[in-house]
């Protein structure tokens, strides 16, 4: 059988009914009724107890989702846990037996000084250059053909620049170029010729 309901006072309901509509205590009533202040007391209680139910069943449907993410990071970090347990209790067996390689150093590189590289120098050949040299001031002798007898076709001083055309042909002990120079061509012998870089254009 449902209980039968507690007959409450005027002032019973007063207290209950402000406390409901979330105002402050009346002064005169709360200090000086009894049965006010026992009733907004009581409503007030309730109410905070009710609010606190109803955010923690929010927060635990909320946290419904989240709790196998949270179950899971325990795991992870409960196996990391015990890794690095294992790991700090010392070597196994299995370690000592299993012998460690000596770390071998790392050469340094050898720095060799960088040498110049030679530049070759210029020597006799076709399509090249030289200069009338070694003649004591006097006109070097350009001939129709290789060796010393052959027809003299021009002469150049000493220092003139030539450009050689073809060559070497030996003949009378001499190794002979045919160079070109003021527009004459003819053979030289090579003692008199020193090669030298083509002219800048």
């Amino acid at each position: 059988m449902p209980q039968k309901q507690e007959r409450r006072s005027e002032m019973w309901w007063r207290g209950h009914n402000d406390a409901l509509a979330g105002d402050p205590p009346n002064e005169s009533y709360y200090h000086y009724y009894y049965d006010y202040k026992l009733a907004y007391d009581q409503t007030r209680r309730e109410q905070r107890r009710t609010r606190r139910q109803q955010l923690l069943s929010a927060g635990l449907r909320s946290a419904g989702g989240l709790g196998l993410i949270a179950l899971l990071l325990l795991a992870v970090i409960a196996g990391g846990w015990y890794w690095l347990a294992g790991r700090s209790a010392g070597p196994t067996l299995a370690d000592a037996a299993t012998p460690t390689a000596t770390p071998r150093p790392t050469p340094r590189p050898t720095l060799t000084p960088s040498v110049p590289t030679p530049t070759p120098e210029p020597m006799l050949r076709a399509d090249g250059f030289a200069v009338v040299t070694g003649t004591s001031g006097a006109p070097l002798r350009i001939r129709a053909e290789p060796g010393t007898n052959a027809p003299l076709v021009a002469r150049l001083n000493e220092g003139q620049n030539v450009r050689i055309l073809e060559g070497p042909a030996t003949a009378d002990e001499y190794e002979w170029w045919r160079v070109e120079a003021n527009g004459q061509s003819g053979w030289a012998a090579a003692p008199y010729l020193q090669p030298i870089e083509p002219p800048a254009p």
